[in-house]
């Protein structure tokens, strides 16, 4: 299926939840933050939410700096 992140499109796997999708794409996860059409989708609930086809994800990293 096809989705949005960060304004970028992406091919990932039907059926694929928020974690599945971050191992597909490499991404690592710590210090990141996920939306997912303009709704945070808290850590606990990666396994759990399903990403639909056409869906638009935000992911947010976490920066040092001052």
């Amino acid at each position: 299926m096809t989705i949005n992140v960060n304004n970028k499109t992406q091919s990932i796997s039907e059926n694929s939840s928020v974690l599945t999708m971050l191992e597909q794409l490499g991404v690592i996860t710590n210090g990141i933050a996920i939306a997912i059409n303009n709704e945070i989708i808290s850590k606990e609930k990666w396994n759990k939410r399903q990403l639909q086809n056409e869906d638009q994800v935000t992911i947010i990293k976490a920066t040092q700096g001052g």
